[in-house]
Parts: structure tokens; C-alpha cells; sequence
């Protein structure tokens, strides 16, 4: 009988320009120079028995992805972590993972993921007056966007799949009035900005000093799935805002269950 594990891991900016099929074949050769007990596929072409959660972009980068492993001899949850990131490249490591008894597989359990994405005005804005305008945006009957799918470019309605959506400011406003802001915290955002801050802005297609961060809770998965530049293009089309995506982060993947949703090492799914 197979042991499995199911893992969570970070990709960071090092590596946030490879394909999904390049971070399999990155994990697939550090687990054999681990020397890892992978369990394989039989046929004609074996490969290893893993599979990994919603598939990102290429350029974004993320604190909670998450795989499972399939292993021919059973594997303690810390050994495994400790062996394969002595072997991962730089922006490639597991934070933990937990022995898997359930029968669903992770890419399939995926109905929720949260992001906190990094753009630019056209204009000055301040963040209190950008959660208003944003406010505006979800209270519309209907968000209509062109959607491209496996059967061709659809209308779709995105407004169910937008479950959380509020603007936060990268740095302390100074405004004349005693007013409450919400400000980003995200450590990964924060230390982008300060970066970008550093570079000459003649050589940047946006505002610095006009960036704020927009946190969002979204539909994700095989059944509804709403990516960050979609939401950013439907804020541009049916509202006065318009802001350029800078940069994409993904902060967490959730399983859906008996209508909530659950962090997948959660004993509840696994």
C-alpha cells in the first residue's frame, strides 16, 4: 500500500518565471537527488506519482502552494521536508507537510484562492477613496468580461466569484481628516515596493507614489476559476479607476468543504 503526503511550499521570485511543467521537472530531479522514495506510474512512461495544487501563471509568486507525493516505502513528514529542500534551487522550499489519507487529489479539491496584488494608478488616489469607487464596482447587478476557455472566448459573469476585494495603502496617507486606513502588511509586497523604490523611475511604465495593494479572496478551481489580471481588467472596463497590474502574489489555496472553506493540511481534509 502507497504512503502519500501532502505539502506546502513557497515560490519565490527567483523561480517565478518557469512553467508549471518546469516545477514539476524541478521537483521530480530534486527528489531523485534526494533520494526520496517516490513511488512511479506503470507503462510504458513512468513518472513520478505527484500532483500539485492550481496552476500558477508564469511571474507570479506565492506563499501557499501545496502537492502531493506518492512514495513505495513510507517517509516521516519531516524527513521528507528536511531532504527535499537540502536539494530545491533558491525560491523553491517546503514549509511542511502532513501524511494524506484521503482519496481526493489536491488539484481537484481547489476552490478558493486569496492574493494580494501589487498596482498602479493612472492618477493619485486615496486608498479610502479607491474602497468606495471599488465598493461601486461590486455593487453592480452583474460583472460581464470576455473569458477564454477550452471551448473559446465566452461572457461570463465574474461577480460570484469575487468574495473579497479591498484596497490597502502601501505607506501611511497624509489626509487632514481623522480617517481609518487600511494598510497592506504582506512582508512579500513590502520588501517589491521598497526594491522598486530603489530603481530609476524613468525606466518604470507606472507610478510609484501612486501604487496600492489590492487584497482578494476569489473563486479558483475547475469549476469557477477568476485570475487576478481578469478582476484587474473588469475594474478598468466598468469603473472610473484605472490601474496597471505590477505585480501578482498568491497568499492561500483553500478546499472547499460542506460550504467553507479549509486550509488544505487541515486534519479535516486530509
Amino acid at each position: 500500500m502507497l504512503s502519500s503526503l501532502r505539502a506546502k511550499f513557497i515560490r519565490g521570485e527567483e523561480v517565478k518565471y518557469i512553467s508549471h511543467l518546469d516545477l514539476m521537472q524541478v521537483c521530480a530531479r530534486a527528489i531523485r537527488r534526494a533520494h526520496i522514495p517516490i513511488a512511479y506510474s506503470q507503462g510504458f512512461n513512468p513518472h513520478p506519482q505527484m500532483v500539485f495544487g492550481l496552476p500558477m501563471s508564469v511571474g507570479v509568486t506565492s506563499e501557499a502552494e501545496y502537492a502531493e507525493f506518492d512514495f513505495s516505502s513510507p517517509i516521516e513528514p519531516d524527513d521528507f521536508v528536511e531532504r527535499l529542500n537540502k536539494e530545491l534551487p533558491a525560491g523553491l522550499q517546503i514549509v511542511e507537510a502532513k501524511a494524506k489519507k484521503s482519496k481526493g487529489n489536491i488539484m481537484a479539491l481547489i476552490t478558493t484562492a486569496s492574493y494580494d496584488i501589487l498596482v498602479s494608478s493612472t492618477k493619485k488616489m486615496g486608498i479610502n477613496n479607491v474602497n468606495q469607487k471599488l465598493d461601486e464596482f461590486l455593487s453592480k447587478p452583474a460583472l460581464i468580461v470576455k473569458k477564454e476557455g477550452k471551448k473559446g472566448v465566452r461572457d461570463v459573469d465574474i461577480k460570484p466569484m469575487i468574495y473579497r476585494l479591498k484596497a490597502e495603502a502601501l505607506k501611511e496617507e497624509e489626509t487632514g481628516e481623522e480617517q481609518e486606513q487600511c494598510k497592506c502588511s504582506n512582508p512579500v509586497i513590502l520588501e517589491y515596493m521598497s526594491k522598486l523604490s530603489a530603481i530609476d523611475t524613468k525606466k518604470l511604465s507606472y507610478e510609484i507614489d501612486n501604487m496600492f495593494c489590492l487584497s482578494m479572496l476569489l473563486s479558483a478551481g475547475a469549476a469557477a476559476n477568476l485570475k487576478p489580471d481578469l478582476l484587474v481588467a473588469a475594474i478598468n472596463e466598468t469603473s472610473d479607476i484605472e490601474i496597471k497590474l505590477v505585480k501578482v502574489h498568491r497568499t492561500g489555496l483553500f478546499v472547499g468543504k460542506e460550504g467553507r472553506i479549509i486550509d488544505p493540511l487541515d486534519p479535516a481534509v486530509l
